[in-house]
């Protein structure tokens, strides 16, 4: 995936390296946090060499069960919990790289008018 994204990096403006690290790290995140759910078989992380499954020892992510009963019984928590786990924490550190990035730009910070001034 990465490299079929590196290849084709022209249409997302951006260069080959960017591309390839952001469809790598996307790649691999997907396999630990799905190691961190409540559900399913595990996640098969050694394949196509073992058949063996993994889940990590802190499972905090609930997931959805299949059918609607499961769903409306859980109610917000599912939502909550994703948020917490994932989102938060990715819009965390998409922030620091977006600042970290502007910062060796050399963008300079916003000029802001002397109040004195008339």
């Amino acid at each position: 995936m990465a490299i079929a994204g590196a290849a084709l990096h022209g249409p997302l403006r951006c260069r080959a390296r960017t591309a390839f690290a952001f469809l790598l790290a996307a790649t691999a995140s997907h396999a630990l946090l799905d190691a961190l759910t409540s559900g399913g078989l595990g996640v098969a992380l050694l394949w196509p060499f073992s058949d063996e499954r993994f889940f990590a020892p802190f499972r905090p992510i609930r997931v959805a069960p299949l059918g609607l009963h499961g769903l409306r019984a859980r109610g917000l928590a599912l939502p909550v919990s994703e948020a917490s786990w994932v989102w938060a924490p990715s819009a965390v550190v998409a922030a620091v790289l977006a600042w970290g990035r502007r910062r060796s730009r050399g963008a300079a910070a916003p000029v802001l008018p002397d109040p004195g001034d008339p």
